[in-house]
Parts: C-alpha cells; structure tokens; sequence
C-alpha cells in the first residue's frame, strides 16, 4: 500500500515548500489497490436470509477471517512530498460473484439490492476507535446462476460496484491508524434485500472483486 508521487510543478514546486495547503492544492488524487485486503474477501450473512422481500445482513472482518488477514501500518508519508496529508478519502468496492448455501431452493436468477455499505479500518484489538466509511448506495445487482457444488449454488454478478467517502476527521482518523500502533484490521457489510421469497432460510454471499481507495484534498 505504497503511496507514490506523481510529478507536481516541476522547477516551481520548490518555491511553494512552505506552504502546504497551496503545495496540496497541486497534488492529484492517489489512488491505492485493495485497501485493508478486501480484493476476494467474502461477505456473507451471519444468520438465514429473512422474507421481508427477502433482507439480511453480510459483513466481513479481517480479524475474525481464518487465518486472521490483519495487515501492517504503511509508510506514510514518506511518499509525499512535504509532509502534506489528505482530508478526504473515498473507497470503491466491486461485487464479483455470489453463492447461496442452505435448504431453500435456489432460482435461476434473482436481483439483490444492496441498501446500505460501510468499511471500517481500526489498529488491532482497539475496534471501538474505528473510522468508518459509509453510505447508501441503493445499488441493484442481477445474479444468473452458474453452477452448483459443494460450496452451494454460485451466481455471477454483471459488473457493479459501491463507493463510499470520509470527511476530514474520518480521514484523519484512518491516517493516524495507518500510521501508528503496529498491525491493523478491517471489515465490511452491507444491509440487502433480493425479490426472491425462494431465497428465504439460506445464507447469501458475496465476494468481493478490486477494491481500491482514492485519497485527495491535500492540505
């Protein structure tokens, strides 16, 4: 999770050395590839799928996941240039494929809603001082099944994705804890809904496909 410069003014950079806010201002946005190791990460709902148009909650957390995925702090901010922090901070996360386990009979194809979506990102064993990224995307997504085995009846998803931003202090925040402390966690979850009654009684999951973080505004 290496953040790397991109050319700024060239001959004129120098001269705006001390001044942080006019140098951010000439900084792009940096974006980094499967922030907190959620690129195949898998959500899934904890209890079965409910009828109320079908809903259920999915989530996923790198400290529960077996083997744990907590993952160390970055080097920040030794790649960008005067010390200048970001104050805003935006996470896109794609949906790749879906499976459902259990008694019901799964359908052919079904549509799900994705209601709400939030990432959390805390230093280990502190999850109380999370900063926390959410939204509600209201995305709809349509499942076609592919197969069924072992791990239950799969489904691939068209392309879709969710993004979700931070304001100044849940970027800091998220800052401090890249920073310091030593290792760190991550989860995510989504509120969902599907219009199919079939699908009620059964776990429903989702895997995740790229995931990247856009950090901008430096100030």
């Amino acid at each position: 999770m290496n953040i790397k410069n991109t050319a700024l003014i060239g001959l004129a950079l120098p001269l705006l050395a001390g001044c942080g806010q006019v140098v951010g201002a000439f900084v792009p946005p940096q974006t980094v590839s499967n922030p907190g190791n959620l690129t195949g990460a898998t959500l899934s709902t904890a209890s079965a799928m409910r009828i109320q148009t079908v809903v259920g909650d999915i989530q996923y957390d790198t400290s529960a996941a077996l083997p744990p995925q907590s993952f160390a702090d970055i080097k920040y901010p030794d790649d960008v240039p005067f010390g200048i922090r970001p104050r805003a901070v935006s996470l896109k996360v794609a949906f790749s494929k879906a499976a459902v386990v259990g008694p019901c009979v799964a359908p052919d194809t079904f549509t799900v809603t994705l209601k709400t979506f939030s990432a959390s990102l805390w230093n280990s064993g502190d999850k109380a001082g999370a900063a926390t990224l959410s939204g509600a995307p209201n995305l709809t997504v349509k499942a076609t099944r592919t197969g069924v085995g072992a791990g239950g009846t799969t489904y691939s998803l068209a392309a879709n994705s969710v993004s979700v931003s931070a304001n100044a202090a849940t970027t800091d925040r998220a800052i401090d804890i890249l920073t310091t402390g030593g290792q760190n966690d991550a989860s995510a979850s989504a509120q969902i809904s599907a219009d199919s009654d079939a699908l009620a009684g059964c776990h429903l999951s989702f895997t995740l496909g790229d995931s990247s973080v856009t950090l901008s505004n430096f100030k």
